[in-house]
């Protein structure tokens, strides 16, 4: 189990404790036994000398008597509590306080005990051993008797040893044990409280700071140390809430610029692709994940890796090579054909070094469409004025010639000439129809419209025409059908363009049919025949200005190729749509689409 950081320093406080005990009792052992030993031997030294003293008479007064200063040495020893050995110059013991005067004789001579050897020589010899007289261990110190007046290198005479055994040494070295011990257990059991407060005060701060680092971390920046120690841990603690603190305003700082960034981003039309210093895609705005349609794998590889175009990796390079602003238009092939206007620059960082590079790109596609219909728009329109006014500058050459034609021929010519008048003035009307509804200032006037009174009136203007191929053209919209709310000039012009398409093109005896029905919350009308039907590959340009499907006959039939034109661009207006359905050799429909709603009036 891990402990927690506040028993980890009462344990260390502890272990302190118990190693500065142990270090007492080491101490006590080594050097208290030796002190007290000193001390005795002082002692004894001057126990020795003073019971020198009592025995000089013995030794002064000619052959000292036994059994007087074995006398003495009982007496002395009585009093004093230690063990008195009077000894002879050769070594012959005279007295033994331990020992009755009928042993005395008895006793080895002690002329080369160690303690009689250094007095020999010093005047006074100590030994620590066991003795064999008595049975234990002594601390023994002798003193030389020399004679009166006699100096210090003269010759002893006898000797005077006084002993005390070594347990009283071990005894008191107990005594002090136990109160050191007692001392030591009693101040150690009152500091226990004093070492878990003083553990708690440290640690508590810093598993605070702990624990608000963990939490910084994880970006929570609610968590502060209260705790308040003093001295470098309470200026640390109060450093990590200041430092918290602006944490929390710079991370909101930075997400405030990121969330701002990324509104930028995610609102930009065009399309941003950022790369860092390795050449590796860090970010794409959502604009271009849509256009070139990526997914998230994309981020981590290689311009290369993920568009598989080489000019876009060569801009760059180059940009992050150069430093400079690179521009080139693109085409991607995937998802769909796209043309990119893009433009890629270097990103340093604040020591100037290289950080990346961003690209952006803008979708060029519509404005080269638009620029490719313009240039085929203008080149149509000059085709389809070309011919007619030629037409009509041939035959007025003619006409002015010095040598005129004859009056029928002349008719001819000028009836020419009147048709591809109409031709052009029909065509110069559909184009400003066109341009009208293309720059929406064509206003409509939108009010309830019957669309059989709508259909019946395009077919009535187109009844001549009809007749003269002998076809039919039926209106089969019930007169109470709902009434869209429409333009009515506009929404004949679109049955006017679509009937007049079919009478061009249906063959003679053939029939045309106008039907509506409500489907999806809009009016579906068609117009349909049973002519001879347009190719697939054709249908889905039908409504394109100048588009013809057979162009030798619509120029014959004096179409000027903007009539589906001006349907889609009226029913666009009015929020429809329009298509066209065919089989080639069962004829042609015609769809187009308005909006109803159900508070719309019947009739």
């Amino acid at each position: 189990m891990k402990l927690s950081l506040q028993w980890r320093w009462f344990g260390a406080l502890t272990a302190l404790w118990l190693a500065l005990l142990a270090v007492i009792y080491t101490s006590l052992n080594l050097t208290l036994p030796s002190y007290l030993a000193d001390s005795i031997r002082a002692d004894l030294d001057r126990d020795a000398r003073f019971a020198r003293q009592c025995f000089a008479e013995q030794f002064t007064g000619g052959r000292p008597a036994t059994d007087a200063i074995n006398t003495i040495a009982h007496r002395l020893g009585k009093e004093t509590g230690l063990r008195v050995s009077v000894v002879d110059a050769d070594g012959t013991v005279l007295g033994e306080s331990e020992k009755p005067a009928g042993e005395i004789r008895q006793i080895e001579n002690h002329f080369e005990r160690p303690e009689v050897q250094e007095a020999i020589r010093n005047g006074t010899g100590s030994d620590r051993r066991h003795s064999k007289t008595i049975g234990v261990d002594l601390l023994y110190v002798a003193v030389a008797v020399r004679p009166p007046n006699a100096d210090a290198n003269s010759k002893p005479i006898g000797f005077v040893r006084v002993a005390l055994p070594l347990y009283q040494i071990a005894q008191t070295t107990a005594h002090v044990h136990s109160v050191v011990t007692a001392a030591t257990l009693t101040v150690g059991l009152a500091a226990i409280p004093f070492l878990f407060w003083m553990a708690r005060r440290v640690t508590v701060p810093i598993q605070q700071m702990r624990a608000m680092a963990g939490s910084v971390a994880h970006a929570d920046f609610s968590k502060r140390v209260t705790a308040r120690p003093g001295g470098e841990l309470g200026e640390l603690a109060a450093s990590l809430n200041d430092m918290a603190v602006q944490l929390q305003t710079r991370l909101r700082e930075l997400n405030d610029e990121k969330a701002g960034l990324s509104a930028i981003l995610t609102s930009m039309t065009e399309g941003v692709l950022v790369m860092d210093a390795a050449g590796k895609i860090r970010l794409a705005n959502e604009s271009l994940r849509q256009q070139l349609d990526m997914g998230e794998e994309a981020i981590g590889k290689t311009a290369l890796e993920v568009f598989r175009n080489v000019s876009l990796q060569e801009i760059v390079a180059e940009a992050a090579r150069t430093g400079r602003v690179v521009g080139r238009e693109l085409t991607f092939l995937s998802p769909l054909e796209r043309m990119f206007e893009v433009n890629a620059a270097r990103l340093q960082s604040r020591d100037g070094v290289s950080a990346g590079v961003v690209v952006l790109f803008h979708d060029i596609t519509r404005l080269k469409s638009l620029e490719n219909v313009r240039k085929e728009f203008v080149a149509n329109v000059s085709h389809e004025l070309r011919t007619p006014l030629s037409i009509i500058k041939g035959y007025v050459e003619t006409l002015l010639d010095p040598q005129p034609p004859d009056a029928d021929t002349s008719r001819q010519f000028l009836r020419t000439i009147q048709r591809h008048s109409g031709r052009l003035e029909a065509l110069i009307g559909d184009l400003l129809t066109v341009s009208a509804l293309e720059s929406q200032q064509a206003r409509l006037q939108l009010e309830p419209v019957s669309l059989q009174t709508a259909a019946a009136a395009a077919a009535e203007d187109l009844a001549r025409q009809a007749r003269e191929k002998n076809m039919t053209i039926n209106v089969e919209i019930p007169a109470e059908f709902p009434r869209p709310r429409a333009d009515a000039q506009r929404l004949h012009q679109v049955f006017f363009n679509l009937l007049d398409n079919a009478v061009k093109y249906v063959q003679v005896g053939g029939r045309i049919s106008i039907t509506a029905k409500l489907k999806d919350g809009e009016i579906e009308v068609q117009v349909a025949d049973n002519g001879p039907g347009i190719a697939g590959e054709h249908l889905p340009r039908v409504f394109e200005r100048f588009y013809r499907v057979d162009k030798a006959r619509s120029r014959e039939l004096g179409g000027t190729g903007l009539g589906l034109s001006i349907v889609k661009h009226i029913v666009q207006a009015h929020g429809g749509r329009v298509w066209a359905e065919s089989e080639v050799g069962k004829g042609s429909a015609f769809f187009f689409t308005l909006p109803w709603t159900q508070s719309a009036k019947t009739p």
